[in-house]
């Protein structure tokens, strides 16, 4: 039995992490980079020994930086993941500067995001706000009361492009609950992966 259930909870924290975290992930964020996602809901699977010893299961979905809860595997060491913003889509409310006067809310048309690596939907380098003031060739403009940030460039900087829009706070509804989705694929796939968990122990055992 401890087997069975070790087997069926882990499998079942896969699914749910893999089909309903995901899907209510994507309602709320763009997932530009499928690694980070996984690195920031990184499964810890339960161990048979701790089902044998206190007759619970335990499992969890977590960064990848947090310490292994007892009674789960503990998985290799990985640089720490941002997750910060996340916590205010699960509450809501107001984002607001932190070092500087204004949010910088990138304008998707224009700016450049990196395609793969660690890194993979992060701003490039050059398009960043401060290396675009640092370079020169960014500046600052109003227009219906609302400020741009812009940069000049092609040959001899006569065009311009306009990268983002900057605002005194951005509202954020709030609302995403991975706690509630995990909790429904839970009871979506736990009992048929126990039934299968079953047999293969059941086979297991006759094996022996």
């Amino acid at each position: 039995m401890p087997f069975a259930t070790s087997l069926a909870l882990n499998k079942s924290m896969k699914n749910a992490r893999d089909i309903d975290l995901k899907m209510a992930y994507d309602r709320f964020f763009e997932r530009k980079n499928k690694a980070w996602f996984q690195q920031v809901h990184q499964i810890r699977n339960s161990k048979v020994s701790h089902i044998k010893k206190t007759g619970i299961a335990i499992a969890a979905i977590q960064r990848s930086s947090l310490p292994s809860p007892p009674g789960t595997t503990v998985a290799r060491a990985r640089r720490p993941a941002f997750s910060d913003f996340m916590e205010k889509h699960v509450r809501g409310g107001a984002k607001t500067p932190v070092s500087s006067r204004s949010i910088a809310v990138p304008i998707t048309a224009n700016v450049k995001r990196r395609k793969a690596g660690a890194k993979a939907g992060a701003v490039v380098q050059s398009q960043k706000p401060k290396t675009i003031m640092n370079s020169g060739k960014g500046f600052v403009f109003e227009k219906q009361g609302q400020k741009f940030m812009a940069q000049k460039f092609g040959r001899g900087a006569k065009q311009t492009r306009v990268l983002y829009a900057l605002k005194k706070s951005v509202n954020i509804k709030g609302g995403y609950n991975p706690e509630k989705a995990v909790k429904q694929g839970l009871r979506k796939y736990y009992n048929v992966n126990f039934k299968h968990a079953m047999v293969r122990a059941l086979q297991s055992a006759k094996l022996r």
